[in-house]
């Protein structure tokens, strides 16, 4: 057998193998601190994030999930009913209509409601006849409005 001779490793070698080493846990840290982050955000997002459905949408859902309907205000739909405290209007995508009750006080939500163009927002159920049950309600005028009724408020015409 012919001897050869040992090859003794520098220190140069030694350190490439460890930092080889580490750079792999970095790299193992850092995927998981990444996913860690990834789906904690998503969870804390996931609560905080509002869905809307049109009109078309809520119509083609099952009755009985609780959901946020946004849409158009039907112009002279609103039927307010003193007695029972509910207040009866129509909302669309423009494809679809769907009627909505709303029971609560809506003076202040559909007082200017009234003005074309009006976005509603009513969170509630679809019954099995159609008709949306909504018991919290928002509406969002046209910037153009606003003056205006500020102004009649006001007494400043």
């Amino acid at each position: 057998m012919t001897d050869s001779p040992e090859v003794e490793p520098t220190p140069e070698d030694s350190l490439a193998l460890q930092r080889k080493d580490h750079t792999i846990w970095w790299v193992i840290a850092g995927v998981v601190s990444v996913a860690i982050l990834a789906v904690g955000g998503t969870m804390l997002m996931g609560k905080d994030i509002v869905y809307y459905k049109t009109a078309s949408e809520v119509a083609a859902m099952p009755s009985g999930q609780q959901v946020r309907l946004a849409g158009t205000l039907v112009k002279g739909s609103i039927v307010a009913q003193a007695n029972t405290g509910q207040t009866d209007f129509k909302v669309t995508d423009g494809k679809t209509v769907i009627e909505v009750v709303y029971t609560g006080s809506a003076s202040t939500a559909l007082s200017t409601a009234s003005k074309p163009g009006t976005q509603i927002v009513a969170e509630g159920k679809l019954d099995p006849d159609h008709v949306f049950r909504s018991e919290s309600l928002i509406a969002k005028c046209p910037s153009k409005y606003s003056t205006k009724y500020v102004a009649k408020t006001s007494g400043n015409n």
